[in-house]
């Protein structure tokens, strides 16, 4: 029986091919499952390309409208805080040139006032002289029990004979009453002025203390505004490196998208194609194992009903 299936054996022409046949069908096989590992890694990759690429593209859009609003925020803040630095600077400057005409005014004011006064007491002091001088002399008489001599020969010296001196005591109350005059006058200068000094000093305090208010505000909204602006910069720097990085990460992705073109799409056939054309020829090679292994086992009669 042994020695009967050896020569059975021995007498297939067809075992050499269908081994060779048998093989290929395993290589093919192979391949197949190569190739499958290779789809899904190419899948996964390609996959993970193009979510990096989108969510990078997604990334760079939002930071473009990011960087453009952050950017007219900050030459909108630099544009408020250079006009808020020449309000305070003319703000400054009308309270410096307040105080300096402040100062001259209220030096001016006290002078007047000083040069009043001392005309002031300049005419009282002559007033008082003149009246008590008239008026003393007013009640001036002349002893004449012990004249000698005929006082009808006397010369004419624009008095009477025996007539006490009393000067011009006729005008004295012309002279007087125009001193008067210049009194009134210093005393009122006296009085306008230190009226309109203290309107003066009261009108300063109001300005001062309007300019001081302001000042402080606009300050306050300077130190403000200098601060968002600040944080505006900064946010834009931020945003700009991100950006930078998402480009960069955007330009990797399409780099890695471009060879895994090459190395999953550009092979001259599709991947469907090309497992479609294997499973074909797996079949083939199958069906010619299939008719090698019938004809060796039942001849030529046995092909129809085994394959």
């Amino acid at each position: 029986m042994l020695s009967s299936l050896a020569t059975k054996i021995a007498a297939d022409p067809f075992a050499k091919i269908k081994n060779l046949i048998q093989e290929l069908i395993e290589r093919l096989l192979q391949e197949a499952a190569n190739e499958a590992n290779q789809k899904g890694w190419c899948d996964k990759a390609t996959a993970d390309a193009t979510q990096k690429r989108d969510y990078a593209a997604d990334e760079i859009e939002g930071l473009n409208a990011k960087l453009a609003k952050l950017e007219a925020l900050s030459d909108k803040l630099g544009e408020e805080i250079d006009t808020l630095k020449e309000e305070i600077k003319e703000l400054n400057d009308k309270q410096a040139e307040a105080k300096e005409d402040r100062k001259e005014e209220k030096a001016e004011n006290e002078n007047t006032v000083k040069e009043a006064k001392a005309g002031l007491d300049a005419v009282k002091m002559a007033i008082d002289i003149l009246d008590k001088f008239y008026k003393t002399s007013a009640k001036a008489k002349v002893d004449l029990s012990l004249t000698q001599g005929p006082l009808d020969d006397a010369p004419d010296a624009g008095f009477d004979n025996g007539e006490a001196y009393k000067g011009a005591g006729a005008e004295s109350g012309g002279i007087i009453g125009m001193m008067e005059v210049i009194q009134s006058d210093f005393e009122r200068t006296i009085s306008e002025t230190k009226k309109a000094e203290a309107k003066a000093e009261r009108d300063h305090l109001e300005f001062m203390t309007e300019t001081g208010k302001s000042l402080a505000e606009k300050n306050v909204a300077f130190k403000e505004k200098k601060r968002l602006k600040d944080e505006t910069d900064q946010n834009d720097n931020d945003a700009t490196d991100e950006m930078a990085s998402q480009t960069k990460i955007l330009v990797t992705s399409i780099k890695e998208l471009m060879e895994l073109k090459k190395a999953c799409v550009d092979t001259g056939m599709s991947y469907a194609d090309r497992v479609a054309m294997r499973e074909q020829e797996i079949a083939s090679l199958k069906k010619a194992l299939c008719i090698l292994s019938a004809y060796a086992e039942y001849g030529p009669d046995g092909l129809a009903d085994a394959c």
